[in-house]
């Protein structure tokens, strides 16, 4: 490792010593009156059709730099709020050419007057990724983050929760770049505990470059959450009511303060969020698929939620001079969520004679709370857009989990037929997350780019679980060594990569090259068990695009990923439904790695064709298995590498303006996945053609009224490598009104009015069939109210970041699900 990195610094000390751009540059002071004009825009257009080539923004005392201009002849426009526009024609030469001071004049209609209020599209497709503008559509109003993933273009979520991107699953989540440190389970009730009022963007990249962590199979999705920099001080207020068969409530906050140097900002996010589960499963035991079944069990259980999450953020960014500027953000999220379910299984003969029946009631408590330290700084080596950066990150999980489950065996005459199963669990948990990274950029001649970084993390868990079980001849409370255990887990992860990318007319190249190192130690004290793993992996990135015209371009990219188990994936312990079904991690997961091509084609941004063909090796999934308890069969949920997966799929996504009032996006997914490999003794082959597609249409009437009409519709497919899901749906319908001069909106939003999203799934395998139905509190009516308040005046663009840690905090499992 300590090679790669000294190679890593040579290229980027050679690289800068390169000789500089021979290309043109302007530059100039834009001035209103005697005062300069902070933010304006100066955008280099084509002569032929004013088409956008560069564009940049006036510093604090007015003025600007545009560099690196090809030779030729072209028009620069000066504009800025509240301003008129000037042009002028420039002919760009090797020769720096000083456009002096440029006097702007101000429109006609004062910026007081006016309320503008910039509409976006609800899906923009680009070259390298699909962008989500959330707040253009009505039914984003009073939803969860998850909820608004599952609107989203190629986005699928099974019935646990995992997120998949064009059929294929190991998606990363980011939020505003930085790692959400979860995974599985506890990613999803995190994005449950998210507002959708809270969200500004979504970004789906199936193909990411080699500065983002190599995790992620099937690609990233960076959640940006909304952020101001207006001048003084701002901000927005939203509340939800939201009516099901449970009541909930989301509340956010945000809010800005800038003066000169130094921008305050933060959010404050409070919900209520109840809701029930209700899960159907029919179970036939036997010995293998030349038997008879000889045992069948019927469970239904309804499990019932209740949380309280509390979020919050607050950061500081100054500006310490032109170049440079450092900031600092705290954030966290608590939550005390409690899960209770109650159960009734049915067991019956081999002959389906009714033999005996268990009922069970449990309840987890599971409070989580989440802090993180973040402190960064930005510094621009020169005007030429030479710039390096650097993270440091400290992330801290807490909880003390308590645990439930009683269960009483009763025989066909409703007597009890052995002592009560009555469980005890003591579940605390501790995780530490460090992380650095620093990042430079360097343009260099010749239209072309470098990017460089290093990274480096370390993770420590520990989970000490202890379960007890009552004694019914002692009356005593005995340890129950069976399922007690303490999991410590320690990882360090060191990386680097080189990223460089070159414009040749209309060709465009990009080349990239991450090497990740991984040294990770696992120690079940409880069990005196040990593992160590100590590996370096390499991989690469390529795209290449054409542009044909300025309307049709083509892409074409390759990519090798990996995507590792998430730390509460290796934990061996167990969370109980009942005592004949319980869900447990494994600690002889091993990271899985994918290689992905994937082929493009964008037409004027409205239009965008993909193929893709991936293949992963090792893929970790969800597995089910059984074994035999006296009379009685226990069937338990856990993790395996159990087989590799080939997926090829094609996508369309089409957003159309149909009329000036009527917009229209359209995203259709048929992709094959198959699965080869080993379930215990038992060869899996299996292949299921499926195919998803998700429509909305947008209208925009007078008087700032709105309304949305959404559907999504999911083919019969596998949702793992041995549970077959069948077709799923749902639509919803609202719409919206701008009040209080256009600072405010309320929208009502309808989502599953005939409630017809349920799951039904399947599984066949040797020893046993599975039927699963689940339904959840999904028909609601949604009433939101969003108030913008304080000053509205010229924007500046925020200062996003991608932090120290991108694959961690994805890898952080926080307890039991909730719809």
């Amino acid at each position: 490792m300590k090679k790669f990195y000294l190679l890593l610094i040579s290229v980027i000390l050679g690289c800068s010593a390169y000789c500089q751009s021979k290309t043109g540059a302007i530059s100039g002071t834009i001035t209103a009156g005697n005062s300069p004009v902070e933010r304006a825009s100066i955008s280099i257009l084509k002569v032929k059709d004013s088409a956008l080539v560069k564009i940049e923004i006036s510093r604090k005392d007015g003025s600007f730099e545009v560099d690196h201009l090809r030779e030729g002849n072209f028009i620069v426009s000066f504009s800025g709020v509240g301003y008129k526009t000037i042009y002028k024609n420039v002919t760009i030469t090797p020769t720096p050419i000083n456009f002096g001071n440029i006097q702007l004049e101000l429109s006609g209609t004062k910026l007081a007057d006016v309320t503008v209020i910039g509409k976006r599209p609800l899906i923009e497709n680009l070259i390298d990724k699909t962008v989500v503008n959330v707040d253009a559509s009505p039914t984003n109003t009073g939803l969860s983050a998850m909820e608004v993933l599952e609107k989203s273009p190629g986005v699928t979520i099974d019935n646990n929760d995992n997120i998949s991107v064009k059929g294929k699953s190991g998606v990363i989540i980011l939020i505003d770049g930085k790692p959400s440190y979860l995974s599985g389970q506890d990613l999803a009730n995190y994005l449950k505990n998210m507002p959708s009022n809270q969200i500004d963007q979504i970004e789906i990249m199936t193909q990411p470059s080699a500065k983002y962590d190599a995790s992620g199979n099937s690609g990233i999705i960076n959640i940006k959450t909304k952020k101001n920099k207006a001048n003084g001080f701002n901000g927005n207020l939203s509340t939800s009511a939201i009516f099901a068969n449970y009541f909930k409530n989301t509340n956010s906050l945000n809010f800005n303060w800038r003066k000169n140097k130094i921008n305050l900002f933060g959010n404050l996010g409070y919900a209520y969020w109840e809701g029930f589960n209700e899960i159907t499963i029919d179970r036939q035991f036997r010995k293998s698929r030349d038997f008879q079944f000889n045992r069948y069990f019927s469970q239904s259980t309804f499990g019932k939620f209740k949380g309280t999450p509390q979020s919050f953020k607050l950061g500081v960014d100054y500006t310490v001079n032109k170049k440079t500027t450092v900031g600092v953000v705290v954030s966290g999220l608590i939550d005390k969520r409690r899960f209770t379910s109650f159960g009734k299984s049915l067991i019956y003969d081999s002959l389906y004679q009714f033999v005996n029946y268990n009922i069970a009631s449990s309840q987890n408590k599971d409070p989580w709370t989440n802090v993180g330290f973040n402190g960064n700084i930005r510094h621009l080596i020169n005007t030429k857009g030479r710039e390096i950066t650097a993270d440091i990150d400290y992330i801290l999980y807490r909880t003390k989990g308590k645990q439930f489950s009683d269960n009483y065996l009763y025989d066909n005459s409703d007597v009890l037929s052995e002592d009560p199963y009555l469980l005890r669990g003591y579940l605390p948990a501790n995780i530490d997350i460090f992380s650095f990274k620093t990042d430079y950029t360097q343009p260099l001649k010749g239209e072309m780019k470098l990017e460089a970084g290093l990274k480096s993390s370390y993770v420590k868990t520990d989970n000490d679980a202890q379960y007890t079980y009552y004694d019914k001849g002692t009356d005593i409370w005995q340890v129950d060594n069976g399922r007690s255990n303490h999991f410590l887990y320690k990882e360090n992860i060191n990386a680097a990569y080189v990223n460089v990318n070159k414009q040749l007319k209309k060709w465009g190249v990009q080349v990239g090259l991450r090497a990740e190192q991984t040294v990770a130690k696992g120690n079940q004290l409880s069990q005196d068990k040990k593992f160590s793993l100590n590996y370096l992996k390499i991989f690469p990135t390529s795209y290449v695009s054409y542009k044909l015209n300025d309307k049709s371009t083509f892409g074409l990219s390759y990519g090798r990923r990996i995507n590792r188990p998430g730390y509460q994936d290796l934990n061996p312990f167990q969370y109980l439904l009942d005592r004949f079904t319980y869900r447990q991690g494994n600690p002889d997961l091993q990271p899985q790695f994918s290689h992905n091509i994937e082929a493009s084609y964008n037409y004027k941004g409205q239009l965008n064709i993909s193929l893709n063909y991936t293949t992963t090796n090792g893929i970790i999934n969800d597995v089910l298995h059984t074994f035999k308890t006296g009379d009685n069969y226990t069937t338990y949920l856990t993790k395996e590498n159990l087989a590799d997966n080939k997926n090829i799929g094609l996508s369309i996504n089409w957003n159309y303006p149909v009329t000036k009032w009527w917009t229209s996006n359209i995203f259709v997914n048929a992709y094959d996945s198959k699965y080869s490999g080993y379930i215990s003794n038992e060869k899996i082959d299996v292949s299921v053609p499926s195919f998803m597609t998700n429509v909305s249409n947008q209208f925009t009437f007078k008087k700032g009224w709105t309304a949305e009409l959404s559907g999504f519709f999911q083919s019969k497919n596998l949702s793992s490598s041995v549970i077959i899901s069948r077709p799923m749906g749902v639509f919803s319908l609202g719409g919206g009104k701008q009040i209080l001069k256009g600072k405010g909106t309320v929208r009502v939003n309808l989502r599953d009015p005939f409630w017809i999203q349920k799951f039904r799934g399947e599984v066949d395998l040797d020893v046993f069939e599975t039927q699963i139905r689940s339904k959840w509190d999904n028909r609601r009516c949604i009433i939101t109210f969003n108030w913008r308040f304080g000053k509205n005046m010229q924007q500046q663009q925020s200062r996003r970041r991608n932090a120290a840690s991108q694959d961690e905090q994805n890898r952080v499992n926080l307890g039991n699900g909730q719809q």
